[in-house]
């Protein structure tokens, strides 16, 4: 078992090359300070992955807070397969955090018996689950990833580009992960931060998450409950990323300018009023005429991260 931390992020079309160019350049310093210790190649790789996320008809997996994946890795020299169960969800806003359980397989049909006991929900009947199992929907993605060295940590940088399918229908991916691999969470936001340039959009929803809601037809969901003077940031993120991406998939500027407001007047009674951060996101809040532009953008991302940041927990 390993404990996966990671940021999630979207990328628009145009920004991927720059993106890459940024990554590419890093990551060659990075290989020819290891080639002085190693004569292995560690910084980049290209895959092709192909995810199939199985449950039983009445979500039994995804009510236990349980997702559940056959992966196929192609490098274009070896094809291999891998399950994988995730749980005990962490997260807020874009920082997922839980417990991961990967185990090889032979091929692309799904054991459950080849995971450890904890892994499944407790009392859970483990023949019956593995009878009752059903594929439901799939991700098909090309991966970039870098491997990057930054401060204390060591963080792989995958840029995924694809598809998720169901029932003959498609959404697309287009989508950033940080994932630690070794090292702290301060490093992966601070260096999330140094990527902010390049237009990411902070994004809550995992390929599994965003597939059910597609499996099921279920349409963008609003946080509605007041925000009091008392919240603290976990909540006002919660409020203001399900916000603001509620308004982006349904086009709703109206609605985001609503939300940006209310976490306006809340970050003015934070400690973190005073930053220069805050200060150019409430000038740029000022003549927001785009919802995706402001959303996308380096200051309304990097403000996020560093209200993250600033959390106790970390």
């Amino acid at each position: 078992m390993s404990n996966e931390i990671e940021l999630k992020f979207e990328i628009n079309t145009s920004d991927i090359a720059s993106f890459k160019s940024f990554l590419d350049q890093w990551s060659d310093c990075d290989e020819a300070e290891f080639s002085a210790i190693s004569s292995t190649k560690r910084s980049f790789t290209k895959l092709n992955l192909t995810n199939t996320y199985y449950d039983t008809n009445d979500h039994y997996l995804r009510n236990h807070g349980c997702g559940l994946r056959v992966r196929g890795s192609d490098d274009g020299l070896v094809k291999r397969f891998e399950i994988t169960l995730k749980r005990d969800k962490k997260s807020i806003a874009g920082l997922h955090e839980r417990a991961e359980f990967n185990v090889d397989l032979p091929d692309s049909v799904p054991d459950l018996t080849v995971l450890p006991c904890h892994a499944l929900p407790n009392g859970c009947d483990v023949a019956l689950l593995q009878r009752d199992l059903q594929p439901l929907f799939t991700t098909d993605f090309e991966r970039q990833a870098w491997l990057i060295s930054f401060a204390n940590s060591e963080i792989e940088v995958a840029l995924d580009q694809g598809q998720i399918s169901s029932n003959n229908q498609s959404i697309p991916i287009k989508e950033v992960e940080l994932e630690i691999k070794q090292g702290n969470k301060q490093d992966l936001l601070n260096f999330a931060i140094e990527l902010t340039r390049f237009n990411l959009h902070l994004f809550s929803q995992s390929k599994a998450s965003r597939g059910y809601r597609f499996l099921n037809n279920l349409a963008p969901k609003k946080c509605v409950y007041a925000l009091s003077s008392q919240c603290d940031l976990s909540e006002l993120l919660e409020f203001w990323q399900q916000n603001e991406e509620y308004a982006l998939e349904v086009d709703d500027l109206a609605y985001y300018l609503q939300t940006l407001n209310q976490v306006n007047d809340q970050l003015t009674n934070k400690p973190l009023s005073h930053e220069p951060e805050f200060a150019q996101w409430q000038t740029a809040l000022l003549s927001v005429n785009s919802l995706k532009a402001f959303a996308f953008s380096e200051i309304n991302t990097k403000l996020k991260l560093m209200l993250i940041a600033s959390m106790h927990y970390l």
